[in-house]
């Protein structure tokens, strides 16, 4: 009988002990898991946001490539509307194009490629604003491009056979896209500048530290 009481003591001990236990591990990973998720995704919005300027960076170097290689002016045009970018083919030269009716739809003019921002694993097109977060003062690059304004909704930059950008009259102009995730504004925020005379392509940073966007 003895033996039975100690026994089940024992149990209860032991039961109670291990509840304990379990309570107190749940607890701590509760905690844990509070603190690290928004640290996680903060971690892959920062990472998200950082492939946008090189997208839209790479498909601007796509079509100065293609207007060298093909000897014959190229567009870049990027949609707000729809965070999507356009290609165009124009399969003509000179910066007459920009003066033409339906220009960029130029007569002749083939679209090359459509590539909508935010998928395959890319930052939502829902976090992508085009500006300078609020907060942001200082707008001029050291280049000293400066925002570009949308047009309809879109910005769009044509290259000449020489990879250079012009106007209607034949001038160089810079051309500069600035964009944020809405989510994470300063953290995100950047730009991507195509100088005129070269048609280099630049992506900018805005570093706080600095107060200003870096190359």
């Amino acid at each position: 009988m003895k033996a039975q009481v100690a026994k089940a003591q024992s149990w209860h001990s032991h039961s109670g002990t291990s509840m304990v236990e379990v309570l107190a591990v749940v607890a701590i990973a509760t905690i844990l898991t509070a603190v690290a998720v928004p640290q996680v995704i903060s971690a892959r919005r920062l990472i998200r946001s950082a492939s946008l300027p090189r997208e839209v960076a790479s498909q601007m170097r796509y079509a100065r490539q293609q207007a060298m290689s093909q000897r014959q002016a190229f567009t870049f045009q990027y949609d707000d509307s729809a965070k999507q970018i356009t290609i165009i083919d124009h399969q003509a030269t000179g910066y007459a194009l920009l003066s033409a009716s339906g220009y960029p739809n130029t007569a002749g003019s083939i679209t090359a490629l459509t590539i909508p921002l935010g998928v395959g694993g890319g930052l939502p097109a829902s976090e992508i604003s085009f500006g300078v977060p609020t907060g942001i003062t200082v707008t001029s690059l050291d280049d000293t491009s400066t925002p570009t304004a949308l047009a309809s909704n879109k910005i769009t930059i044509t290259f000449q056979p020489d990879g250079t950008v012009q106007d209607a009259n034949g001038n160089y102009v810079n051309r500069t896209l600035f964009f944020y995730n809405n989510q994470i504004p300063n953290q995100t925020a950047c730009a991507i500048s195509v100088l005129g005379s070269a048609g280099r392509i630049k992506i900018w940073r805005y570093t706080a530290s600095a107060s200003k966007y870096l190359e």
